[in-house]
C-alpha cells in the first residue's frame, strides 16, 4: 500500500494557500480572465444560442471551446460570475500541481522526485505568469488535464488494458473541450515523445539493459505495440474532431482572414528586451541556470524523443529572435499563434528534471558529491542560492503587474450599467475608450451592445479585420493606424447605431471633438460620456449568421 506523499500534500497546501489567496488580487487585472467571464455570462443567459450580439455587431461563441466558460456559468448560479471564475481558477491550481506530480512520477519513476516536481510546480514562474499576469484559465486547465492523461496513455500502450484507453481518451476529451490548441500541439510535443519513451521502456524490458537497445530492437518493439498506438491515435483524433465539432465547422466557414495583430512573443527578443523579459526570461526563470542539466538528461537514450521535443519547443518559443520559428510554422501559423505557448510547454516539460535536480541536491548523490569534494558549507551556499533564485523569480513575477500595470485602474461599472439601463440608452450601441480588458466585465453586466470586442479571432467587421489593431478602446497604442481605424467608427456612427462613448482617457478628447461628438455628462466614477446626435437606434430585428 502506497503511503501518502508528504511533498505532494505540502505542495497542494502551499499552492492553494499562495495562489488561492493571490488570485483575488491578480485575476481581475489579467489580460484574459475577464474575457472568459464574458463568455461564461453568454452561457448563463442562453446556453444553446451560439450567437451573441453584444460584441462586433454580433459574433459566434463557437469560436472558442466551451468547457471552462460553461463551468464558470454553472458555478455562477451558486454565487455569481466572479465566484465561478475564482472556483475554476482554484480547480486549475489543484489540477496543475497534481498533474505535475503525475508527470514527474511518469518520467522518473520516483515518488520522492515527483513530490519535488509538484513543489517546483507551485513556484514555477511560467505558471505564475500564465495564471496571475495572462489569466489563461483554459490553457492551464487543458495543459493540466493533458499531464494527467499522459500516465494513462503510457499504461495503455505498455499493458494493453482497456481501462487505461478509456481513462486516457476521457481526459483527452476534457483537454480538447477546455482549449483547442493544447491537444493539437500537445499530441505532437507531449504524446509522440511519450510513445517513443514507452517503446524504449518496453525494449529495455526485453533486452534488460539500456545499452543493448539497437535500432533493430526499437523497430521490433514498435511493431509489437503498433496496433495499440494506432488505436489510441485514431480514437483521440475522432475525439478531437467530435468534441468541438462546432468549433471546426465555424473555423471552416469563417477562417481567420484578418491582418495579423502584432504580439510581443513574435518579436526579436534581443531588440525588444521587454518582450524577451516577459516571454522568455520570466517563463524559464530558474530553469535557465540548469538548462545544460535539463538538455543533458533529456538527450539520454530513454528520454531522447522528449529531448527532441523540448529542443523544438525552446526554438519555437524564441519568436522572431531567429528565423527558424517562421520557417517551421509558416507565415500564416506564425502570425496567428502567440508563440509564448511553446515556451510554456517547454518549461512544463522541464519540471520533472528540475524536481530531480532539487532532489539530488537536497538528499541525493549531488549532495554527497558536493560535500565530499568542497565541504558542507559550499553545498549549503549553493542550495541557498538556488532557493533564493526560485523565491526571487516568484516575487518578481507576482509584482510585475504592480510595477508595470497592464491594465488601467479598476473602474466601477455600476454607474455605466445604470446609465445604459435608464431612458432606453441601450437602444444604441456604445464604445468604451481606455478601459483595457475591463471592457469585457462591463459587457458581461449589460445587454447593451458595442462595436468593439475582446476576442479577435471572432470579429468580422472589415474596419477591424483590415487593420493591425487589437481593440478600438486601446487604438492609441497602434499610432496613426489605430486612430485611423477608430475614426472610421467616430465619423459615421449612424452606420453602426453608435451613440454613446464612455471615455476613461483624455487622450481621445481632441479626436472626439474633431469628429463632432459632444460631452454629455461625467459619471460619478469619473468616466466621461460622449454623445452623437441624430443617430438612429438599433433595428428591432438584427441579422445573424446561421451557425
Amino acid at each position: 500500500m502506497n503511503r501518502t506523499n508528504t511533498l505532494l500534500i505540502l505542495a497542494l497546501f502551499i499552492g492553494v494557500a499562495f495562489h488561492g489567496s493571490s488570485i483575488f488580487f491578480t485575476l481581475e487585472y489579467t489580460y484574459d480572465a475577464l474575457i472568459h467571464l464574458f463568455f461564461a455570462d453568454h452561457y448563463t443567459n442562453s446556453w444553446f444560442e451560439p450567437w451573441d450580439y453584444r460584441w462586433y455587431t454580433g459574433f459566434t461563441v463557437q469560436a472558442y471551446p466551451p468547457l471552462v466558460h460553461q463551468s464558470i456559468a454553472l458555478l455562477s448560479y451558486i454565487g455569481g460570475l466572479k465566484f465561478g471564475m475564482f472556483t475554476v481558477a482554484l480547480i486549475a491550481i489543484i489540477l496543475f500541481i497534481t498533474g505535475a506530480y503525475r508527470f514527474g512520477l511518469l518520467m522518473t519513476g520516483n515518488r520522492k522526485v515527483a513530490g519535488y516536481t509538484a513543489l517546483m510546480a507551485v513556484f514555477s514562474s511560467t505558471f505564475i505568469e500564465t495564471l496571475h499576469i495572462f489569466g489563461q484559465l483554459p490553457s492551464i486547465i487543458g495543459l493540466s488535464v493533458l499531464l494527467h492523461a499522459l500516465p494513462e496513455i503510457y499504461s495503455w500502450i505498455k499493458t494493453g488494458k482497456l481501462k487505461y484507453l478509456v481513462t486516457s481518451l476521457s481526459l483527452i476529451a476534457v483537454t480538447v473541450t477546455s482549449h483547442h490548441v493544447t491537444p493539437i500541439f500537445g499530441m505532437v510535443f507531449f504524446v509522440f515523445p511519450l510513445i517513443g519513451m514507452v517503446i524504449m521502456d518496453t525494449a529495455i524490458d526485453r533486452v534488460k539493459t539500456n545499452k543493448a537497445i539497437t535500432f533493430k530492437v526499437f523497430l521490433q518493439t514498435f511493431k509489437n505495440l503498433f496496433w495499440r498506438i494506432v488505436g489510441f491515435g485514431f480514437s483521440s483524433l475522432v475525439l478531437i474532431v467530435v468534441c468541438i465539432l462546432p468549433y471546426w465547422i465555424n473555423s471552416k466557414k469563417n477562417p481567420i482572414t484578418q491582418v495579423p495583430i502584432p504580439h510581443g512573443s513574435r518579436d526579436n527578443f534581443l531588440e525588444v528586451t521587454s518582450s524577451g523579459l516577459v516571454f522568455f526570461i520570466i517563463p524559464w526563470g530558474i530553469l535557465l541556470f540548469i538548462m545544460p542539466y535539463i538538455f543533458y538528461r533529456y538527450f539520454s537514450k530513454r528520454y531522447l524523443f522528449f529531448g527532441l521535443s523540448i529542443a523544438m519547443l525552446t526554438i519555437l518559443g524564441t519568436g522572431g529572435t531567429t528565423p527558424i520559428p517562421l520557417k517551421i510554422l509558416g507565415e500564416t501559423a506564425f502570425n496567428i499563434l502567440t508563440l509564448d505557448r511553446f515556451t510554456l510547454w517547454a518549461t512544463i516539460m522541464a519540471l520533472p528534471l528540475l524536481g530531480e535536480f532539487i532532489y539530488r541536491m537536497v538528499e541525493g548523490d549531488l549532495k554527497v558529491q558536493l560535500q565530499n569534494r568542497f565541504g558542507a558549507v559550499y553545498h549549503r551556499i549553493l542550495g541557498g542560492l538556488l532557493v533564493g533564485g526560485i523565491l526571487f523569480m516568484v516575487i518578481f513575477t507576482m509584482s510585475l503587474g504592480y510595477f508595470r500595470p497592464s491594465q488601467p485602474s479598476k473602474i466601477k461599472m455600476l454607474p455605466i450599467v445604470n446609465f445604459l439601463n435608464q431612458d432606453q440608452h441601450d437602444q444604441w450601441r456604445y464604445l468604451p475608450l481606455g478601459f483595457g480588458d475591463q471592457m469585457a466585465w462591463l459587457s458581461a453586466q449589460t445587454n447593451a451592445m458595442t462595436v468593439d470586442g475582446n476576442y479577435h479571432s471572432a470579429r468580422r467587421l472589415p474596419e477591424l479585420t483590415t487593420r493591425a489593431i487589437e481593440r478600438l478602446e486601446n487604438s492609441k497604442f497602434r499610432g496613426v493606424e489605430g486612430i485611423g481605424s477608430l475614426q472610421q467608427f467616430l465619423t459615421v456612427p449612424e452606420k453602426y447605431n453608435l451613440k454613446y462613448i464612455f471615455s476613461n482617457d483624455k487622450f481621445y478628447d481632441p479626436v472626439l471633438y474633431f469628429c463632432g461628438w459632444q460631452r454629455l455628462q461625467q459619471l460619478e466614477n469619473g468616466i466621461m460620456v460622449w454623445e452623437k446626435l441624430n443617430v438612429p437606434p438599433i433595428p428591432s430585428i438584427l441579422p445573424k449568421e446561421e451557425v
